[in-house]
């Protein structure tokens, strides 16, 4: 429970610097994250932007190539890889809550503060009895994974009601009917 002191202190820092900017909304880590890498960053843009249709398929791309990697702790790797890639979400989940609180009134940041709050609990809630139903020994790694997952589902989420919408398209003729 640890790690969810470090969520909470991160997510009252970015409420208060964006509210100084007007808005409110979120950060979060689950643990000690490492800082965000610049290729993993454009490792995970690269495979989204292949991928825009299944854009979930990307989740666990960098962590998966990262454990391939590890010769030795493998489990030990599992996390620090699971943590490496969710750090990655975990910054673009920032900017998606940002962006989705941007064009809001002060109460509806509220309530969007609120809401990621609340989405946090739960997610640490979940992850943490995920991971304690695991084999001794796995229990880390897969709340890890656990966590990895929720976030980068989370983000794809707000990503996509952020995006603008495109303009319904007119067909250039009406239809034909064809006897």
């Amino acid at each position: 429970m640890g790690s969810m002191m470090i969520v909470r202190f991160a997510l009252l820092s970015w409420v208060c610097c964006l509210a100084s900017l007007g808005g409110a909304g979120t950060v979060w880590a689950q643990a000690p994250a490492p800082a965000p890498l610049a290729a993993d960053r454009a490792q995970l843009s690269a495979c989204l932007r292949d991928n825009r249709a299944a854009a979930s398929a990307c989740i666990g791309s960098i962590a998966v190539a990262c454990v391939g990697t590890a010769s030795a702790d493998r489990r030990g790797a599992e996390i620090g890889c699971a943590r490496r890639e969710e750090a990655v979400w975990r910054e673009r989940l920032i900017q998606a809550v940002q962006q989705s609180g941007r064009p809001l009134d002060a109460g509806q940041r509220s309530r969007l503060v609120a809401l990621q709050l609340s989405w946090e609990g739960f997610i640490a809630q979940k992850c943490a009895f995920y991971g304690a139903t695991q084999r001794e020994g796995f229990q880390l790694g897969r709340q890890a994974g656990c966590e990895l997952r929720e976030v980068a589902t989370r983000t794809l989420e707000l990503e996509r009601a952020a995006a603008p919408q495109a303009p319904a398209r007119r067909p250039s003729q009406p239809p034909q009917i064809i006897r």
